[in-house]
């Protein structure tokens, strides 16, 4: 860039020069044209020598007056166009060098413009021709030394003024350059530390104004998601194996129980009665928690690829009110509440329908009480609460998906419980997710489930455009606020 600058800016003084040259040239020029058709004018408005009245001294036509401050050289040629004479001061001859290349002097004096001719010496003249009488002609030449003199000295000035201008230039280029190159030389020695592994560097040069600290403010961005985008990809990674390491841990433990009391039949240590059947039980129990947990990670997996799914409207109060009741089959000992969202003692709650999929709507209302069943002790308090809201609701410990824009249902199962910790609120949705890695879970189907109910329950609402929170019930437990769009 430097090199290409100090070019043109070369390229532009020496046009600058020559135009300057040949304008002064020019000038100068008109001005010996102009001194040459002077003359000519005072020679012709002087009376010759033999008219003076009384005679006289014989005088030069072209003596310097201060009419014409130079005096020029006279030539004098017959009609036939050869030399005469050349007439000096007075009367005197003098022995000029001849001209060359003087052409027709009769068509030189009927175009009654100078020029430009030699003489033997090799020295510059102007011309100018008259008629004299029919006698011949006369040629007035004034020298153009000066004028190649002043242009010769414009162009070595011009040039040596040039010269040092490009030179200073050249520098300040250099070091105008350097200072903008020195970003892009602190870009690269990042660029060398992020590829050596240091992925947390960035662009110290982010300067707004600037190209480089405009490129490195993008550079910045593209870091930021590059390294965004690794620690996703890590903790999706680590989320996977833990996934795969509970997962393997869910199926080991039933398998371990029926393959134990298989075996035990096997060896005659089950014999008919009590002690077999109590064997098979714990089989089939075993059994069903599998069939549970593939069933729960087909679900998920189906969900996952966003597989299409049946979509009408859907009566979350009818929905609320099923579930509660299968609640009472299974737990008769525990006692579920149906209630508006504010919180109110009305008998007849209006009717909420959103349009979504029915079975898994069904599904996470089901979850939820389900979850509130089993991490309940059989004192707490569990209420379902259904409604229209405005607003996100009060804070919340956790959320999963967007809040969706007003009016949105909502569906809350709120408990008395022992609640969630704060640092545990944002993993209760993770899949197999347990708050102590170290504890064994239960073994049997009736004590625990398979541990993806909750996260069944984020992906099912995300899915529909809604969102799940957690929050904590004022005096203790937990609430989980679902919010889904009316259409």
């Amino acid at each position: 860039m430097a090199v290409t600058t100090v070019a043109l800016c070369a390229l532009a003084l020496a046009i600058a020069i020559v135009s300057a040259t040949a304008l002064l040239e020019g000038v100068l020029t008109d001005r010996i044209d102009e001194q040459l058709r002077g003359a000519a004018e005072i020679a012709e408005r002087r009376a010759p020598v033999d008219d003076l009245p009384g005679g006289g001294p014989v005088r030069d036509p072209f003596a310097p007056t201060t009419d014409m401050p130079e005096v020029p050289r006279v030539y004098v040629y017959d009609a036939d166009g050869a030399f005469v004479n050349a007439i000096g001061d007075g009367d005197e001859e003098v022995d000029f060098p001849a001209l060359t290349d003087l052409g027709d002097l009769g068509e030189h004096t009927e175009s009654a413009a100078p020029y430009t001719v030699e003489d033997t010496d090799g020295n510059a003249w102007r011309v100018l021709v008259e008629k004299d009488g029919d006698t011949g002609y006369v040629v007035l030449a004034l020298s153009v030394e000066h004028v190649e003199a002043a242009t010769e000295s414009l162009l070595l000035i011009g040039s040596g003024v040039s010269l040092a201008i490009l030179a200073l230039l050249a520098v300040g280029a250099l070091w105008v350059v350097g200072i903008g190159l020195r970003p892009l030389d602190r870009m690269e020695v990042t660029a060398v530390q992020i590829a050596e592994g240091r992925l947390d560097e960035r662009v110290a040069d982010t300067d707004p104004h600037t190209e480089t600290g405009r490129l490195g403010q993008a550079l910045n961005m593209m870091l930021a998601r590059i390294q965004a985008g690794l620690d996703d990809s890590a903790a999706s990674e680590g989320r996977l194996r833990q996934f795969l390491a509970d997962a393997s841990h869910e199926l080991r433990t039933p398998l371990t129980s029926i393959t134990g009391f298989a075996q035990l039949y096997q060896r005659g240590g089950a014999p008919p009665g009590p002690v077999l059947d109590e064997a098979v039980g714990r089989i089939v129990a075993e059994s069903q928690r599998m069939r549970l947990l593939l069933d729960d990670l087909m679900l998920l997996a189906a969900i996952d690829e966003q597989r299409p799914s049946g979509r009408g409207e859907v009566d979350l109060l009818g929905i609320c009110a099923d579930v509660i009741g299968d609640a009472h089959l299974r737990e008769r000992g525990r006692f579920v509440s149906l209630e508006p969202l504010s919180g109110g003692t009305e008998d007849l709650l209006d009717a909420v329908a959103v349009v979504g999929d029915e079975p898994r709507l069904r599904q996470v209302v089901t979850n939820l009480v389900a979850n509130a069943l089993r991490h309940t002790p059989s004192q707490a308090q569990i209420a379902v609460r259904l409604g229209w809201s405005g607003s996100a609701g009060p804070p919340c410990l956790a959320q999963v998906g967007e809040v969706p824009p007003p009016p949105c249902a909502v569906v809350e199962v709120v408990d008395t419980g022992p609640g969630i910790a704060a640092e545990h609120a944002e993993a209760v949705f993770e899949r197999l997710y347990r708050l102590d890695p170290g504890r064994a879970r239960v073994t049997t189907a009736d004590e625990g489930g398979s541990g993806l109910g909750l996260s069944i329950v984020a992906a099912i609402v995300t899915t529909h455009g809604g969102c799940v929170r957690l929050a904590s019930t004022p005096g203790g437990g937990a609430t989980f606020r679902v919010l889904l769009p009316e259409r």
